[in-house]
């Protein structure tokens, strides 16, 4: 089989986006929080790689690439529709799946320490939220989150630096007075 410059198009598609479809779900559930909008926010923005991928060998990083359309098909869409959702029984869900290991009274720390987790990150400005949520949920590199979100690598640095500081800081606070649900 010749490889012509149409089928590398195909072929990176098929090997490098398609693969990063389930990453690409996660990050839009981080900024949506609905899982129906996802899903959809996710298939228009196949449908806009498939439709330019004849850009994708000209393309350094795909995933990056792939990273930065989701987080703008999202934040068009709530544009669009003017929404927020702040319900996070899904992400509670997907973090809560791995704690068979724990004891049942480890299982019950495990949650309430999520669910305090997640309130201090509703607290945080959006840019905080979207690096904390890539570097530590999807573990990219800070270069690729420097990118993605069309930022100095510094700025990812410091921002993600306040940010954990933010977090240590209310647990602490949280830990120290034994605030209860």
């Amino acid at each position: 089989m010749v490889v012509t410059f149409k089928n590398m198009s195909r072929i990176l598609f098929d090997t490098k986006v398609m693969p990063a479809t389930e990453k690409m779900y996660r990050y839009a559930m981080s900024i949506l929080k609905d899982r129906e909008t996802a899903e959809d926010v996710v298939q228009d923005c196949l449908v806009k790689i498939w439709k330019n991928r004849k850009k994708l060998p000209e393309i350094q990083n795909i995933d990056s690439w792939v990273m930065r359309i989701t987080r703008n098909q999202c934040y068009d869409w709530v544009k669009v529709n003017r929404f927020s959702v702040t319900s996070n029984r899904e992400i509670d869900g997907y973090n809560n799946k791995n704690t068979d290991h724990l004891t049942a009274d480890g299982q019950m720390l495990f949650k309430d320490r999520l669910k305090w987790l997640n309130r201090i990150l509703e607290t945080l400005p959006q840019k905080q939220k979207e690096i904390y949520y890539l570097r530590e949920v999807e573990e990219m590199t800070y270069q690729d989150i420097a990118e993605i979100l069309s930022l100095s690598l510094g700025e990812v640095k410091i921002a993600l630096y306040r940010t954990r500081k933010k977090i240590q800081a209310a647990m602490q606070k949280i830990e120290a007075y034994g605030l209860a649900n």
